[in-house]
C-alpha cells in the first residue's frame, strides 16, 4: 500500500473509531472519549448497524455496545433497524443476527428474535470477529454459530441510561414521549427543518412515505403542526418555539435544537471507504487500478444532495495517486465536520432552527 494510503488508512481509523466512541458515550456506554458534540442528532439505528461493521476495529467498543444493548435494547426501533437495513445495505446481516439471538433470551427484549435469521449461511471457516485481535482462547458459541471466531463476552454492566439533558439524545426523548414508532422521528425532523413535505421527510427518517404522511396529518390535527400546499404538494412544518420546553440542555448562541443529520448515507460511505482501505489486493494494484476501483465502489450520490460542506456531488477527473489523494481528501473534511467539537462548525444537512 502506497504510504499516502497507508498514512490515510490510520488516520481515517482513528478519526471513525472517535466517531463511534463519541456518539455511543452518549448514549450511556461506559468510556473515556467525550460525548458527541449535541450539534447533531443521534440515530441509535443507524449507530448500531454501522458498528457490527466499523466497530469490529475496536474490540473494547463492540463489547460495551453489547453491554449496553443489554438493558437498554428497548430504545432501538426494530421495524427501522431492519429497513435501515435493507435500503442503505448497512451493517452486517450475521451479525446483527448473533445480538438478536443473544438479546432475545432475556424476557425484556424477547421481541429481537424477529431480528434473527433463521440460517446462517456460513462458508468456509469462521473468520476473526475483531481482525486486528485475531482470536485466543474458548470461542463464544453465538458468534460461532454465526460464522465468526471471538472469545467470550463478558459484560461489565457499566453502561447507563441515555441523558435527555443532552440535545443529541433528542430523538430518544421523543420516543419516551411518543413510542418507537414515526412519530418521534416526524418530529424530530420538523424541529430540525423549517418545512417539509411527506416523501422527503420520510426518506430522510427510513419510513413509506404514506406512514409518514398519516402521521403528519394525524399532528396536524393537534394545531401545533401546520401546513401549506405549494403546487400539487403540502409541506408541514412548526413553530420551534412552541416545543422549546423540549431543551432541557444548556442554552447557547447557536439553534434550540440540533440537526437532523444522515447518518445511515454517511455510515454506508464510511463502510464502503474501510473496505478499500482493507482490500489487501486492491492495495497490490498499481495506483490507476485503484483510483478506478475507488471510483467504482465509493457511492458520492449517497451524500451528494446533501448540504454537509463537502461536495460529494463533483466529479474526481484526477488520475491515478492524484484521484486517490483527492477521494482522502473528502474523507478528511468529512470526519474533521462530523468529529466538530462544542466550538466547532457543526454538523449540519438541515437548516438548523
Amino acid at each position: 500500500m502506497p504510504t499516502l494510503l497507508l498514512n490515510f488508512k490510520n488516520e481515517a481509523r482513528s478519526a471513525i473509531l472517535d466517531l463511534l466512541w463519541r456518539q455511543w458515550i452518549t448514549l450511556g456506554v461506559s468510556g473515556h472519549a467525550a460525548q458527541a458534540s449535541g450539534k447533531a442528532i443521534l440515530d441509535p439505528e443507524a449507530l448500531l448497524l454501522a458498528s457490527t461493521t466499523l466497530g469490529r476495529m475496536d474490540a473494547r467498543l463492540f463489547d460495551e455496545m453489547l453491554d449496553w444493548l443489554q438493558d437498554q435494547a428497548d430504545w432501538i426501533n426494530l421495524q427501522r433497524l431492519a429497513r435501515l437495513h435493507k435500503d442503505h445495505v448497512l451493517g452486517d446481516a450475521s451479525i446483527l443476527s448473533v445480538i438478536a439471538t443473544r438479546l432475545a433470551r432475556l424476557p425484556a427484549h424477547k421481541k429481537w428474535k424477529a431480528m434473527e435469521k433463521s440460517s446462517v449461511e456460513v462458508s468456509g471457516s469462521p473468520a476473526p470477529l475483531f481482525p486486528e485481535d485475531g482470536h485466543f482462547g474458548t470461542a463464544d458459541q453465538d458468534f460461532l454459530a454465526g460464522g465468526w471466531l471471538r472469545g467470550p463476552v463478558r459484560y461489565r454492566g457499566l453502561s447507563v441510561a441515555p441523558r435527555m439533558d443532552h440535545p443529541g439524545n433528542l430523538l430518544l426523548k421523543l420516543r419516551a414521549l411518543f413510542g418507537r414508532q414515526s412519530r418521534a422521528e416526524v418530529m424530530a425532523w420538523l424541529l430540525a427543518h423549517e418545512a417539509g413535505h411527506p416523501a422527503e421527510i420520510a426518506r430522510q427518517i427510513g419510513y413509506f412515505r404514506r406512514s409518514v404522511q398519516i402521521t403528519l396529518n394525524e399532528l396536524e390535527r393537534s394545531g401545533h403542526v401546520r401546513s401549506l400546499r405549494k403546487g400539487r404538494e403540502k409541506h408541514f412544518s412548526l413553530l420551534a418555539d412552541e416545543w422549546r420546553f423540549l431543551a432541557t440542555w444548556p442554552m447557547s448562541q447557536g439553534p434550540t435544537f440540533p440537526a437532523w443529520v444522515p447518518w445511515s448515507e454517511i455510515f454506508r460511505l464510511l463502510e464502503q471507504l474501510n473496505a478499500l482501505l482493507n482490500d489487501v489486493h486492491l492495495s497490490a494494484s498499481s495506483p490507476e487500478l485503484q483510483a478506478i476501483e475507488w471510483r467504482r465502489r465509493l457511492d458520492y450520490t449517497l451524500l451528494g444532495n446533501s448540504t454537509l460542506p463537502v461536495l460529494f456531488s463533483l466529479p474526481i477527473n484526477a488520475r491515478g495517486d492524484e484521484a486517490l489523494m483527492a477521494h482522502c481528501d473528502r474523507f478528511r473534511q468529512l470526519l474533521d465536520h462530523l468529529g466538530a467539537g462544542p466550538n466547532e462548525e457543526p454538523a449540519s444537512s438541515a437548516m438548523p432552527r
